[in-house]
């Protein structure tokens, strides 16, 4: 006669089965840290290779140039940092990290905004530049690692995952374009600097459900 701890025990057996060990997922730090240190090696490389402006010297004693890369470094650090824990189903609860890297870039454009306002800047015809292809230069391996990452997790925001994987790449082809680039005008920056990030953040929105789904 079977007995109800009998039955029990079959039940547990069928539902158990099929199960499996799994490799546990690891902490968004120790995901995020070999990006970051590949990416600040392949930046240092980029810029080595093309070589820094020639007044490098006067910039870097300039305290609102020094604070405009602070505050690109910080926000790429911030997005990149968010997006590897929104890798996880709904960020392991932290979901207030958003708001750094969304703060600080909204810093950043107030900041265009002003200059846009108040310096006489001159804006070129759209044409073909070379910071253009320095810009993908030094984002295009950034983004396919940080992809590639991003890909291997378990996203549940395919489309903030997307954006922090923008600002994280576009901070750091910024900071490359104005170590190389001896061009202040604001003009330049935004047409020469800026749009190619912009244009690559909204073609990534646009595939971001395919590349980042579960």
């Amino acid at each position: 006669m079977t007995t109800r701890k009998t039955k029990t025990n079959d039940l547990i057996k069928s539902l158990s089965d099929e199960l499996a060990p799994v490799k546990v997922f690891p902490h968004p730090l120790r995901r995020v840290a070999p990006w970051a240190a590949f990416a600040l090696i392949y930046l240092t490389a980029i810029i080595a290779l093309i070589g820094l402006r020639d007044d490098i010297s006067n910039r870097i004693s300039d305290p609102v140039f020094l604070l405009e890369l602070i505050l690109m470094s910080s926000i790429s650090i911030s997005a990149a940092l968010c997006s590897s824990w929104l890798c996880t189903p709904c960020m392991r609860g932290q979901k207030w990290m958003l708001a750094v890297p969304t703060t600080l870039f909204s810093i950043f454009a107030i900041w265009a905004l002003l200059r846009i306002a108040m310096e006489d800047g001159i804006y070129p015809v759209l044409q073909w530049h070379a910071c253009y292809l320095e810009s993908l230069i030094f984002g295009i391996a950034p983004a396919i690692s940080m992809m590639i990452l991003s890909a291997k997790g378990k996203t549940t925001h395919p489309y903030i995952i997307a954006s922090m994987n923008t600002l994280a790449i576009s901070s750091i082809g910024y900071i490359g374009l104005r170590l190389v680039c001896a061009a202040e005008n604001i003009g330049h920056i935004c047409v020469y600097h800026i749009m190619p990030y912009l244009i690559f953040g909204f073609i990534v929105s646009l595939i971001a459900q395919r590349i980042y789904r579960w």
